[in-house]
């Protein structure tokens, strides 16, 4: 059988043997190698590139027509295939592609004050021991001493209780539950939000009330997948591809928790409880549902009520007498993480209007008050994370993630002050607003004829117009149409709910923009591309990860999670793919403002 010797930083990392005909991206998959394959293997995103020898020499057996669609003769001439489409039949070194795991994932939030209660109690216990005039038992004698005889008490912790040898210790009690007796009186719990790209997880001390730590990670399952679809389709055609998906992940979050549980000198056992929020397809991934009712008509999930389980249902690491709650979603598309973002914010609440937006792969929206909730999710795609976008990637270092295009120069930033390795969705914004301001494209996207301005920077590649930011990073014609694609589904989800509402912008008084992309934009790019309407502009508040803001506050607070299932009975869900307003402002919104279209208003306003 052929082997297959995988390097990185001109180190051997793996040496596979494989079955002739394997498909490279399969065997890298199946072996724990990290590589982007966006589109899930599918031959369309063009992103699973590696460097593929035999020997000095570079391999170029079986090249497909999807290859030659994708890579640059450069990249052609040095050996460069995607693995999606190399069939192994024989001995091969492959050389991955530098990369940087050193992510910029948003972590920050805004954190309002919720008057938190009670909802786990530590409880100092004096134990008496029984005597020949009392017989009563150990766990009697503990509910005794709590103060509470209706208290359930679990196997684990009565296996505890057995081997306890002091008198004095401490009882932990959740939910009329003892579920731990320890010596040591610290309570955390974890509170995780898990993004199609990125997962965030907070350590909350119970007892304290105060956040304590996080660490944040690329979700592990984007190997298999850029985005929710991806994933699903993976779940379904790979043999063991759901256990594939869930296993991933939940080594993931173990990996987390002993990271935390390091750096803060406790133990796993210390973790009681663990607060999960994500999108719908993440939370079936997670608990090993099968996810594949989400991404066919009519678009119903398995579940979108609470779902409460024992750690060791799923995996987790924590104390196994513990609880993990996984909290409510509204629909197929508009999930937990959304659920977590209206909370935090406390939008149900103000008699004031306003919009929740996250500008991720799905576009999920929230638009209320305390009067009425309506939510939606637009198919954006993934092309703001730099998925379908050539030189597009996520915002790791080396990412350009700002571009000023001015007096016939462009400057640009990278996250970290790296190198440019290639451009992300902020960048990818940013550069699109001044190509329009500068009179690169014009209002329809297309690339100008007679701009002598900017004529150094504008090439072929592959036969399409591109203007170059860098040498190796530039934006093509169909970037910008896969930009106009997303941007469209974004404005006319606004619109519609607007409509829908029968309210107007003016009435809206702020504009919450959550997750990573969303906080990372600049605010007057996404205006001047139309993502946002200009009259929204100044209106525009970032509220970071509002997503694990809402699971800080049910880790917190049963209150917060008693209104978190109240408000999504409340929410009204408006499917989009069925709307003939949608559609209608989807091909307006294609289009782009131009400058002297927005001049000519301001001056007849």
């Amino acid at each position: 059988m052929p082997i297959v010797k995988v390097y990185a930083k001109n180190q051997i990392v793996a040496e596979i043997e494989v079955e002739k005909g394997s498909i490279l991206l399969d065997v890298l998959q199946r072996n724990s190698v990290e590589i982007v394959a966006s589109c899930g293997g599918k031959g369309v995103c063009g992103k699973c590139k590696v460097t593929v020898k035999k020997g000095q020499t570079p391999y170029m057996d079986n090249f497909t027509s999807e290859e030659e669609k994708h890579l640059r003769s450069e990249e052609i001439s040095r050996g460069v295939r995607l693995a999606c489409c190399l069939k192994v039949y024989e001995d091969i070194e492959i050389f991955l592609e530098e990369s940087s795991e050193n992510a910029n994932i948003l972590s920050h939030f805004v954190m309002n004050d919720f008057g938190y209660e009670e909802n786990i109690i530590v409880k100092k216990v004096v134990l008496q021991r029984p005597s020949l005039d009392g017989q009563k038992s150990f766990d009697l004698i503990l509910k005794e001493a709590i103060g509470d005889n209706k208290l359930k008490i679990l196997p684990k912790t009565l296996q505890k209780l057995a081997k306890m040898k002091d008198s004095e210790f401490y009882a932990v009690v959740y939910s009329e539950e003892i579920i731990d007796v320890k010596i040591s009186s610290f309570v955390f719990g974890v509170a995780v939000d898990i993004g199609t790209t990125t997962v965030v997880c907070y350590l909350v001390d119970l007892i304290q009330k105060k956040v304590v730590d996080y660490y944040s990670f690329i979700n592990p399952q984007r190997k298999f997948g850029a985005d929710v679809i991806s994933r699903i389709d993976f779940a379904r055609e790979k043999e063991d591809g759901l256990f594939i998906l869930q296993n991933e992940i939940i080594n993931a979050l173990n990996t987390a928790i002993k990271v935390l549980v390091d750096r803060n000198s406790i133990s796993t056992e210390d973790i009681v409880r663990i607060v999960i929020v994500g999108n719908p397809t993440m939370l079936h991934l997670l608990l090993g549902v099968d996810p594949q009712t989400i991404a066919i008509s009519p678009f119903v999930p398995v579940f979108t009520e609470r779902i409460y389980a024992k750690p060791a249902d799923i995996g987790l690491k924590i104390n196994q007498a513990g609880t993990v709650e996984v909290l409510n979603s509204i629909s197929a598309y508009v999930g937990a993480d959304i659920v977590a973002g209206v909370l935090s914010t406390k939008m149900y609440k103000n008699p004031r209007i306003s919009l929740l937006l996250d500008l991720g792969t799905n576009g999920e929206m929230v638009l209320g008050s305390s009067s009425f909730m309506l939510a939606c999710s637009t198919a954006a795609g993934p092309a703001f994370e730099g998925v379908n976008i050539s030189c597009g990637m996520g915002a790791v270092e080396g990412a350009i993630d700002s571009v000023k295009i001015e007096n016939g120069k462009v400057h640009f930033t990278t996250i970290g002050a790296k190198w440019p390795i290639g451009i992300c969705g902020s960048g990818i914004v940013d550069a699109i607003a001044y190509m329009l301001k500068e009179g690169i494209i014009d209002e329809t996207g297309k690339f100008c004829d007679k701009n002598e301005t900017y004529k150094e920077y504008l090439k072929e590649v592959n036969g399409q117009q591109a203007f170059f930011i860098t040498d190796s990073v530039y934006i093509t014609q169909k970037d910008i149409r896969e930009i106009q694609l997303a941007k469209a589904a974004i404005s006319a989800g606004i619109k519609t709910m607007i409509q829908h509402a029968n309210v107007t912008e003016d009435e809206i008084e702020n504009v919450y923009l959550a997750g990573g992309f969303g906080n990372y934009i600049n605010p007057r790019s996404a205006v001047e591309i139309g993502i946002i309407p200009k009259k929204l502009q100044d209106k525009i508040v970032a509220v970071g990860n509002s997503a694990v803001a809402g699971a800080v506050l049910v880790l917190l607070s049963s209150k917060a999670a008693i209104e978190a299932q109240s408000l999504c009975k409340n929410v009204n869900y408006i499917e989009l793919s069925n709307s003939q307003d949608f559609n209608q402002f989807f091909i307006e919104s294609m289009i782009f403002e131009s400058f002297e279209q927005e001049g000519e208003q301001s001056r007849n306003g």
